[in-house]
């Protein structure tokens, strides 16, 4: 062969590829909402949470609970639901007004007539019935329906009536300023949260020890966004909200306090406990409290075998 053409093909194969990977458009810094998923989010919502499912497998703090039989929520989830989260499961986001929700489950796409679709959900005791051309498998209580080839709706029956009767929107979008709110959420997490479920009250009577001192001290919180990343170490960032600096303040000083008389409460020879709390930093800015952790995967594996007998299975 020429070895000028040779040249020219080896030029043009290395041309094609350097363009291809530059109009590949770079990962987002931070979250986006599956667009499968985000059309579905009830009006109502005050409260969005996500596990990142595809993202978590790939940590290996995921690999070693499982093995250890250390993540039961998911398993119950994957028994009552019938969804294999081994094989096809992307994202699991719940949606909730505080008085119910409906869970969001973005699996791996599949072509008609592909083992999966026709999957009946909720286990092989689930009756199906239908609504509006969907198939619903559960009862009158709890459902689940294949919304569409990638997308599973389930949760309480009503709440997953409601979003197949919205489907075109008719009935109220997404609440625009949650949706605005995820955007600031780093794409690094695994797990993320918001919240506009303010709660103004004030901590429970009978708190123990010297707890007790704190029972009458009120809670001012407008707005919650937090995300969780376990792919080096476990690191968990929230922004807590007040209405003003003053309750802000005084949730600051109450956490801090709190955290200080648990560390102060804790004997010495347990730490793990001790570098838990070390780890914990709280700031605060204007109305807003800040909380950041960063703690090595080895203080969690010591702190999961410190727990009760049984307990760890339940987180």
């Amino acid at each position: 062969m020429d070895l000028r053409k040779t040249g020219l093909l080896a030029a043009a194969s290395a041309l094609a590829i350097f363009a291809l990977t530059a109009c590949r458009p770079a990962p987002s810094p931070t979250i986006v909402i599956d667009p499968s998923l985000a059309p579905l989010i009830p009006a109502d919502t005050t409260i969005l949470t996500c596990v990142r499912i595809d993202k978590l497998k790939e940590t290996e703090l995921y690999r070693k609970l499982k093995a250890e039989g250390k993540l039961r929520p998911l398993d119950d989830f994957a028994k009552q639901t019938g969804i294999d989260l081994e094989k096809k499961v992307f994202d699991i986001m719940v949606a909730s007004n505080g008085k119910t929700g409906v869970a969001l489950v973005r699996v791996q796409f599949v072509t008609e007539g592909t083992a999966g679709v026709e999957q009946p959900l909720g286990g092989p005791e689930a009756r199906r019935f239908d609504h509006k051309g969907y198939t619903l498998y559960g009862d009158e209580k709890v459902a689940a329906t294949y919304f569409n080839r990638s997308v599973i709706v389930a949760g309480p029956t009503e709440s997953v009536r409601a979003v197949i009767d919205n489907r075109d929107g008719s009935k109220g979008q997404p609440p625009a300023a949650l949706l605005e709110r995820v955007k600031t959420i780093s794409s690094a997490n695994q797990a993320w949260a918001v919240s506009f479920a303010g709660i103004q009250s004030a901590l429970p009577a009978g708190l123990p020890g010297p707890l007790s001192g704190l029972k009458s001290m009120p809670i001012d919180i407008r707005s919650i966004v937090a995300g969780l990343d376990v792919s080096q170490a476990v690191k968990f960032s929230a922004e807590v909200a007040s209405g003003d600096e003053k309750s802000a303040e005084k949730m600051h000083d109450a956490i801090k306090g709190l955290i200080g008389i648990a560390r102060l409460s804790t004997p010495s020879d347990k730490m793990e406990m001790l570098k838990f709390y070390d780890a914990i930093a709280v700031t605060r800015k204007a109305a807003t409290v800040e909380l950041k952790t960063d703690l090595p995967l080895d203080v969690l594996d010591m702190l999961l075998k410190a727990l009760p007998n049984g307990f760890a299975g339940r987180i």
